[in-house]
């Protein structure tokens, strides 16, 4: 008999089965390869990564040209401002992607601009009124100047967040991608400029707060040249329409509790450099600006990243009721994995490389790196938890976790800010708190992600 006969009938299973084993284990690795939810991540990876390096080749030529003292004005305006962009449209933006129809998500689309309008109008008037008294109160005079930007630039934000969410439901991640790289290549770019030719708080101020805006024109100009954005009948399933108002009372836990619970997230964020500039003066604040810009790329880049295809996914896996919580901790574990180096690397020789890359004048802020980029390895190994929370429903429960880490994290500002008066003090004793917080976020949503399917599973053994 012919060999090749033989192998097809079968006759020599000692010596077939290994080839078998090898051809179905190839098969497996070709069909992860081809996973629609490896390209995504690979997509997203590769625009995010895009974005960063353009910007991580600009910073070097924007802190040359500015210098730490505008760098903090900025970072107290930001800081304001990244306290109010997540919570300006009630949090209704993170819910778009759950709805199975996409007639409801776009409705709460609408809403969530419509929020947006709301609260920013609503912060231009109490800014006219009390503007003073709140720099003032806040101890960031230095911010009074721009203080009537916030609204246009909280909307603006309101508005991105809004429009990456449709696009993360659409599965266009290609265009959020490709809108990243070129709002990093200009935006860099009219900063740098802008500078050149007046190197002040205002310019650097005026041309980073309009950021969102850029970006969000660049997302809609992506999706007009893309394919047309067309609500399937099928997915309907031949349901009534349902009203935005309904929709808004579905989704009431992300403004009920989800918004507050960012607030409070962005505020005990946002808080070191506030209390930096308050207490040690701009420059203190600007190395502390530069240090959260420069640490939180690689979050952006793949944890970020990673979190954006994780959501939907986990949302569909609960819709079906699945566990997830394995999917979430390999999650974890491959993010802290890929996090190690990096990080370690930061605290190893952060002055050094500071000083290096940004120039002589900002070797503090490597200081200031070697501490925050432990607690930021915190952060960036937790997203995938954070993005369950959510999914999970666990609105209440994290702002109750919420209350209790910014509790932490403001004691730690008022220990080392206050009691030891000392600016590098007050960062260490941050990055400890923040350590703290996010290693129990991590456990807290695996021990509910177990609780929920084991809840689940003895619902459907008791029908």
């Amino acid at each position: 008999m012919p060999q090749s006969e033989l192998a097809n009938s079968g006759m020599n299973p000692r010596r077939d089965a290994p080839d078998t084993r090898s051809g179905r284990l190839r098969g497996q690795i070709q069909n992860t390869l081809r996973s629609s939810l490896l390209r995504n991540i690979a997509t997203v990876v590769s625009g995010t990564a895009g974005a960063q390096a353009l910007t991580l080749a600009f910073m070097p030529v924007i802190t040359r040209i500015y210098g730490p003292e505008n760098y903090g004005v900025l970072g107290v305006f930001m800081g304001l401002a990244m306290m109010l962009i997540p919570v300006a449209a009630l949090c209704y933006p993170t819910s778009i992607v759950l709805p199975r129809r996409d007639s409801d998500a776009l409705k709460l689309v609408k809403l969530s601009l419509l929020m947006a309008t709301f609260v920013s109008s609503l912060l231009a008037i109490f800014l006219l009124v009390a503007g003073d008294w709140f720099a003032e109160a806040l101890s960031v005079e230095a911010a009074v100047p721009f203080l009537m930007l916030l609204p246009a630039v909280t909307f603006a934000g309101a508005a991105l967040e809004t429009a990456q969410q449709w696009l993360f439901r659409k599965q266009l991640f290609r265009v959020t991608a490709k809108a990243a790289v070129a709002y990093s290549l200009l935006h860099n770019s009219i900063r740098s400029l802008a500078g050149l030719v007046s190197p002040t708080a205002a310019v650097l101020v005026v041309t980073t707060g309009f950021g969102p805006l850029l970006h969000s024109a660049l997302l809609l100009l992506g999706i007009r040249k893309g394919p047309p954005l067309q609500v399937k009948p099928e997915v309907e399933q031949r349901q009534s329409p349902v009203r935005m108002r309904d929709l808004a009372g579905r989704y009431q836990d992300f403004p009920k509790f989800r918004a507050p619970q960012m607030l409070i997230n962005t505020v005990s964020q946002n808080l070191p450099t506030l209390v930096l500039a308050a207490y040690f003066g701009p420059a203190a604040a600007g190395f502390f600006a530069l240090c959260k810009q420069a640490l939180t790329m690689p979050t952006h880049l793949v944890g970020k990243s990673v979190a954006d295809v994780y959501y939907p996914k986990l949302a569909r896996s609960i819709q079906h009721g699945e566990p997830i919580a394995g999917t979430v901790m390999k999650a974890v574990a491959g993010l802290a994995a890929v996090g190690l180096v990096p990080f370690a690397l930061v605290f190893a020789t952060g002055p050094w490389l500071f000083a290096t890359v940004f120039g002589e004048e900002w070797r503090t802020a490597g200081e200031y790196a070697r501490w925050l980029a432990l607690a930021e390895y915190a952060v960036f190994a937790s997203r995938p938890c954070t993005v369950a929370v959510p999914a999970l429903g666990l609105q209440r429960l994290s702002l109750i976790f919420e209350i209790c880490s910014t509790t932490l994290r403001v004691s730690a500002l008022y220990f080392g800010a206050v009691v030891l008066g000392e600016q590098m003090d007050t960062v260490m004793a941050f990055s400890i708190a923040s350590i703290i917080i996010y290693c129990a976020l991590v456990l807290v949503v695996f021990i509910k992600a177990r609780a929920w399917y084991a809840n689940l599973s003895h619902a459907d053994h008791a029908d």
